[in-house]
């Protein structure tokens, strides 16, 4: 199915829709930042083939189903607002992956990966390219930051797929340092980029690799306690 034709279709169902039941190719949704975090990916990767080789199909499609991705609709577009590393690990999984997973009733299945999706919003009325991204930016669905923090870049520079997104070591040692319980999850958009850009700046005189990163994780559980990170979303005072 096209695009143009998924779009169509999908426009007709989001009425009447209660539950995630429309999905879409991932290589045909649209990123709004530039980067993840490539080590967070794969632990997810790992995690998803463990649900399926310890569960099953039927638990699989469960969860994706329970894990729908925020979209917005621009025309023939749809722009991913979250679950960016969500779908990566998903792409990272490949086609095999989804031949046997039931996605209906009808136990349809899918020779790409898939995403279920969540449409946010439909700003297709807005006509002009900068409105557009004006609207996106003011509602926070944009982050317009390259791997390496810097920016805002031109939102021209956005990867156009989620296979094109950038890996940004610091993204995957705030997911970490959040999941060993240095800081706390908060609904402020892009918080975890935010204690990226911290742990960044406290590492920028450092080469950080995949030999450094346990060791750079353990730093960064001290570093989050620390006063300095007193201003960030979660931050746990001690």
């Amino acid at each position: 199915m096209s695009i143009k034709s998924f779009i169509y279709n999908f426009k007709k169902q989001i009425k009447i829709m209660t539950t995630p039941s429309v999905y879409c190719e991932i290589e045909k949704l649209r990123p709004t930042q530039c980067a993840v975090g490539m080590n967070h990916v794969n632990r997810k990767v790992n995690e998803l083939k463990e649900l399926k080789e310890n569960y099953g199909v039927e638990k699989v499609a469960s969860f994706l189903k329970s894990h729908a991705a925020p979209v917005v609709l621009k025309d023939d577009q749809v722009f991913l607002i979250d679950n960016h590393h969500l779908c990566r690990a998903l792409y990272e999984l490949g086609d095999d992956y989804f031949k046997d997973i039931p996605l209906d009733s009808n136990n349809i299945t899918s020779s790409k990966p898939i995403m279920f999706l969540n449409v946010v919003s439909d700003l297709s009325h807005l006509n002009d390219h900068t409105e557009f991204w004006n609207k996106m930016n003011s509602e926070k669905w944009v982050h317009p930051y390259n791997k390496n923090g810097e920016g805002p870049v031109d939102v021209n520079e956005l990867p156009k797929k989620v296979s094109d997104l950038e890996n940004d070591v610091f993204r995957s040692i705030a997911a970490v340092v959040k999941i060993k319980g240095g800081f706390k999850k908060s609904f402020i958009p892009y918080a975890e980029f935010q204690w990226a850009n911290y742990f960044r700046s406290c590492f920028k005189n450092k080469s950080v690799d995949e030999k450094d990163f346990e060791k750079v994780i353990d730093e960064s559980l001290n570093l989050a306690k620390s006063k300095d990170a007193k201003h960030l979303p979660g931050y746990i005072d001690n």
